[in-house]
């Protein structure tokens, strides 16, 4: 029976509209706005030379039915209570009610289907006012997101101008689906319902604050990062590690001077008093140096820039060995050639002036400098003097004038050779 009201009262409805447009002396105030009216929906599914299209165009011209959002009338579905409600709100905020050239029998019958959907139409009219607040909200929200996006102003030609097009290209879109959503909410889901308004209000709300949290986290100011330096501030991801552009001398010093080295060496240590060494294939001429032969191991930083490095060398002329443990620091420049420094303390063991069976051992501070210069990424070629100061004299292998094992003084040595990074 009440379906019978609704149905009836829309029919009426529909008639009296009819008349209306076909009654040449109705004022022009009952007639649809002219935005509604220049804005005719085609319906997808109420194709040209349908015999109710006529009765559709008009009803959409006047602004009472909207169609579904893909765009279809679906004519042959139910009429629920919530779109016949949503019908009646839409003549009375249109006004063409009061307006229309209805009979006294199709006003009463439409005030008797308005009676019966009244509950409906007062959620509507709630409904849709919360809609047109939350509407504005979002225009709001959408407004400041261009401002902030304006502000970005023209990024370098890298992947930040991709983003800023990308997100422009969203804003777009969802300023498309504000365009689109109904004047009122629709009925429940259902397969016999569109679906409501309020879940795509929803699911918009949630975008833009999805695109209001990126646009926060991409304001920052950028430094060197993988998409390049960058001194205005595009939308940036977490910065690496820093790459530097230009030369990449310093990044490859940098990366290797973590890493450990082996070398071997070869050298001339000095030596005083009436004790000399004897030069190879010279008929035994004596000379006041020694030669050696010696390897070393260390890495370049242990500590910071300190580093740590052990070495050892044989004096065939003396019989002896010297092996000492230094802190290194290495001058690193940025180019080919490190300068460094070290300082440390050795043990020198060879034969004694008075034996050549007799070994004595000797302590001394040493202090270092030298040069390495850089072959290849893995192979460097250095030069470096000792200076080394004995706290005795027991043994031949010091070097020094003095012949008394109480002896103290400098002795030092000359020694060249090859580095190999690993």
């Amino acid at each position: 029976m009440r379906n019978t009201f609704i149905l009836s009262s829309l029919l009426a409805l529909g008639l009296g509209m009819a008349s209306a447009q076909t009654d040449t002396a109705a004022p022009a105030t009952t007639a649809a706005p002219a935005t509604a009216a220049a804005q005719v929906v085609q319906f997808n599914d109420v194709p040209a030379g349908h015999w109710a299209k006529d009765a559709v165009d008009l009803i959409v011209q006047r602004g009472l039915i909207q169609g579904f959002p893909d765009g279809t009338f679906r004519g042959n579905e139910n009429l629920t209570r919530y779109q016949a409600a949503l019908v009646f709100y839409r003549l009375l905020q249109s006004g063409q009610l009061s307006n229309s050239s209805l009979s006294s029998t199709d006003l009463a019958t439409i005030t008797a289907g308005m009676q019966e959907v009244s509950t409906e139409l007062a959620a509507i009219s709630t409904r849709v006012t919360d809609l047109e607040a939350l509407t504005t909200e979002q225009q709001a929200r959408i407004t400041a997101l261009e401002g902030r996006i304006d502000a970005l102003g023209t990024p370098a030609a890298n992947t930040a101008s991709t983003d800023t097009t990308a997100l422009t290209a969203r804003i777009d879109a969802l300023e498309a689906a504000i365009r689109n959503i109904p004047a009122g909410p629709a009925g429940p889901a259902g397969a016999t319902g569109p679906a409501g308004a309020a879940a795509d209000t929803a699911a918009l709300a949630a975008r833009i604050a999805a695109l209001e949290a990126r646009a926060t986290t991409t304001t920052t100011t950028t430094g060197d990062t993988s998409t390049g330096t960058v001194t205005t501030t595009p939308p940036v991801t977490t910065p690496p590690t820093t790459v530097v552009i230009g030369n990449t001398d310093t990044v490859v010093d940098a990366v290797r001077s973590t890493n450990l080295y082996a070398g071997v060496s070869v050298g001339a240590q000095n030596t005083q008093g009436n004790d000399p060494c004897y030069l190879l294939n010279s008929s035994g001429r004596a000379v006041n140096f020694c030669l050696s032969g010696g390897a070393m191991i260390g890495a370049n930083n242990v500590i910071g820039p300190v580093g740590v490095r052990l070495s050892a060398e044989h004096v065939p002329g003396k019989n002896g060995f010297n092996a000492d443990i230094n802190a290194t620091y290495s001058l690193n420049n940025g180019s080919n050639i490190t300068p460094y420094v070290g300082a440390g303390l050795g043990l020198t063991s060879s034969r004694t002036r008075a034996s050549a069976t007799t070994s004595a051992s000797d302590i001394y501070a040493n202090a270092l400098a030298g040069v390495d210069f850089r072959v290849t990424d893995s192979i460097t070629a250095f030069v470096e003097a000792d200076a080394r100061y004995y706290l005795s004299n027991k043994g031949a292998g010091t070097g020094l004038a003095g012949t008394a094992a109480t002896d103290r003084g400098f002795g030092g040595t000359i020694k060249t050779g090859v580095k190999f990074f690993f």
